[in-house]
């Protein structure tokens, strides 16, 4: 079997729904960023609000560069969030922020920083998308439908890691063999078919196909995260409209995802067939 295959029934599918997913996610975010959530927190504030009110407090919050690279770590319990997403532009070395007791007067959770700066040090409150809200607000702490989303679903993710979700715990389990599968692996594959050692081809395999487990695996981590995102902000006036746009956020994110999913599919199978025609 030669490359024109894989380019037919791998990568072209792979970098179609790649691209779709890409742009649904890209599309929808700018929508619902000019939307006001009309919740009046910067985005840093608003993230240790809500791990407090879920008892998440040894959590801590970060800015990390870029945008849409908003995750929570769990080594480090650190919720980290984009510059972009915060509608920030990093100057210097971020400061992490505080683990928190309570904002004066109203009893919210604290960032551990002043009360009314709504930015860490060595952040300025400009950048991001200039038509979105957290841009255009000026770092007086209104955040858009897509930032509270965004924001929303990472701390469905330290949640998950609190009460010890199952998906998630064998998620994390699967990551070794993952992360074989993922660079070591299809060069196992490819030097056994070509060398004819089959032993070699199927191990590459097998470590593959915990590459394409892992995506899987990161399916209901992702909706379940997304679910919990949305009964947290839901209470907070995220109904209606502005609820159903945090829901269009967070489907768009999860079908890139599925995409993942569905790519690495096509590609184990495209080594399955490559393996197996070996034989003959």
């Amino acid at each position: 079997m030669g490359f024109l295959p894989y380019v037919l029934l791998v990568m072209v599918p792979g970098i179609l729904l790649s691209l779709w997913a890409a742009y649904r996610v890209r599309t929808t975010y700018a929508k619902w960023d000019r939307v006001d959530s009309g919740i009046t927190m910067s985005a840093f504030d608003f993230a240790r609000y809500l791990l407090n009110a879920q008892g998440l407090n040894e959590v801590t919050v970060e800015p990390t560069p870029g945008n849409l690279t908003d995750h929570y770590d769990p080594r480090t319990r650190t919720l980290r969030i984009s510059t972009g997403v915060a509608g920030v532009a990093q100057r210097g070395q971020p400061f992490p922020m505080g683990r928190g007791g309570g904002f004066p007067s109203t009893g919210y959770p604290s960032t551990g920083y002043p009360a009314g700066r709504y930015a860490p040090a060595g952040l300025s409150a400009t950048g991001g998308d200039p038509n979105g809200i957290g841009a255009a607000d000026g770092g007086r702490g209104r955040l858009s439908v897509s930032q509270v989303a965004v924001i929303a679903h990472e701390v469905g993710h330290a949640l998950q890691h609190k009460t010890h979700d199952p998906m998630m715990a064998l998620r994390q389990t699967v990551v070794p063999v993952a992360q074989i599968g993922s660079t070591l692996a299809p060069w196992l594959v490819i030097a056994g078919v070509f060398m004819h050692i089959f032993g070699l081809a199927v191990v590459g395999l097998i470590f593959f196909a915990g590459a394409v487990a892992f995506t899987f695996v990161t399916l209901p981590v992702e909706f379940g995260a997304s679910n919990r995102a949305l009964a947290f902000v839901a209470p907070m006036g995220m109904t209606g409209d502005r609820g159903a746009g945090a829901r269009d956020v967070l489907r768009a994110a999860g079908w890139t995802y599925v995409a993942a999913a569905l790519t690495a599919l096509l590609t184990f199978a495209y080594y399955l067939m490559l393996v197996t025609g070996s034989r003959r």
